[in-house]
């Protein structure tokens, strides 16, 4: 009988909860702003969180060396400037475009971590990293040129997309080390804790919790969305967390992540008609191959 290890099977979570997540965000952007959603979207999950939190606090405790609690409050205060660079980015572009640029944050990973962790990081491993982001450049293009590969999207959404690599590749390592001595849980809720946050911030400063048209905007979106976003924010931040926690390295994990490439190019390309489906099939497959030989490494 053949075991899987802990650690895909949540990531197989996470990978689910992202793949539906994505392109159901783009879709609540068509009548909201960055900022409202990511408030919907966080309050709901915290709500979520808290008493699962509570409830693990009281039976277990908490218990974290001072680096990874360090770990902790860095990787939510860097989450916030990732969320909002990929939602900018989704307010211009695609989703079946602006996801697949972020699968470059493996190849950052990989260099970051052996500097910040125990970890050996082979070269079966930094290929799939590689791989990926060639699939992530195929996914970009909209022909079957180089000069498309750079310019066949909105530019402002690539170079936002592209960017947002950066603060992955680095929140992905330091998931692993808040992990590795803290509960997953707590290192989910401070993310989503710092998220909220932030969106309640910019929200605030646009004087929109100010206005009874914009509360009650906001109130719409909370109905509308019945939650869901919320719901799936929780499942997959904890599953992606329990993760890191126990995969052998960040990078694996985050290389993993990417298997859900394949599926937001599916779902936005047909379920929001936003085409280009084969070119796109095709980079997600390599992004595929990529997950493969980094998992497997």
């Amino acid at each position: 009988m053949i075991s899987v290890p802990m650690w895909i099977l949540t990531g197989v979570i996470a990978v689910c909860a992202r793949a539906v997540m994505s392109p159901y965000q783009k879709r609540l952007l068509a009548d909201a702003s960055e900022s409202e959603v990511l408030f919907v979207r966080d309050t709901v999950a915290l709500g979520l969180f808290l008493p699962v939190v509570g409830w693990t606090a009281v039976k277990y405790g908490f218990s974290g060396t001072p680096r990874s609690a360090v770990a902790m409050v860095l990787t939510g205060a860097l989450n916030v400037i990732g969320a909002f660079m990929i939602f900018a980015a989704l307010s211009r572009e695609d989703a079946s475009v602006v996801i697949p640029l972020t699968s470059l944050s493996p190849v950052i990973t990989s260099l970051v971590e052996p500097l910040l962790r125990d970890t050996a990081i082979t070269p079966l491993v930094i290929a799939g990293a590689v791989l990926s982001a060639c699939g992530a450049a195929v996914v970009n293009s909209k022909q079957n040129t180089i000069q498309s590969i750079l310019y066949g999207s909105d530019t402002t959404a690539v170079a936002l997309a592209v960017s947002v690599n950066f603060v992955f590749g680095v929140t992905s390592t330091l998931d692993g080390i808040a992990t590795a001595s803290i509960n997953p849980l707590y290192v989910s809720s401070i993310i989503v804790l710092f998220v909220g946050i932030g969106s309640a911030g910019r929200l605030w400063r646009a004087g929109a919790v100010h206005e009874p048209s914009q509360r009650r905007q906001l109130l719409a979106l909370y109905k509308g969305d019945k939650g869901i976003l919320g719901i799936l924010q929780f499942g997959g931040l904890a599953a992606t967390l329990f993760t890191f926690g126990a995969a052998p390295s960040a990078t694996q994990a985050s290389i993993l992540f990417r298997a859900s490439i394949i599926l937001v190019v599916i779902i936005s390309s047909i379920g929001l008609n936003e085409g280009h489906l084969r070119r796109r099939t095709i980079g997600a497959v390599l992004i595929a191959l990529g997950v493969g030989l980094g998992v497997s490494g």
